[in-house]
């Protein structure tokens, strides 16, 4: 069986910007679901804006099924985050979406499409960071 490269992975530097985010997030099937909070860091690449590496913090009761789904969920969504030629936004219309019947609104229909989403947001310092680059030009300081 012949193995298929998908391009090649991102070496990411030793120290790196990243950002630990809080997301709540319910169900949106479940009527009378409770707002889970879960921490999760983002790591960036060299430019401080593309995103790619996510870990699970804390969130769901430690040694849980839950616990351990996101964490390894993490880990695969990092993995595929590190390699050239694959686009977050590429697989974003493929992520299931439901009707949430709280809000009547379409909704991530799991935790998947919630960490996805959480991805493609900027990192608060993104705007200060373009403006200065804007000033400096893309050659750096002199």
């Amino acid at each position: 069986m012949s193995r298929r490269s998908i391009g090649n992975r991102v070496s990411l530097d030793p120290r790196r910007r990243s950002e630990t985010r809080r997301i709540e997030w319910v169900s949106p099937l479940n009527r009378d679901g409770w707002t889970q909070k879960i921490y999760v860091t983002i790591g960036y690449d060299e430019d401080a804006l593309t995103p790619r590496e996510i870990f699970y913090d804390e969130g769901y009761k430690s040694g849980s099924d839950m616990e351990t789904l996101l964490r390894d969920l993490c880990i695969v969504l990092s993995v595929f985050l590190q390699y050239d030629g694959i686009d977050i936004n590429d697989f974003m219309g493929s992520i299931s979406r439901e009707l949430n019947h709280r809000t009547d609104q379409l909704d991530m229909g799991s935790i998947v499409g919630v960490l996805m989403h959480e991805l493609k947001q900027s990192p608060h310092w993104a705007v200060e960071l373009q403006a200065t680059k804007g000033q400096i030009g893309e050659a750096g300081p002199l």
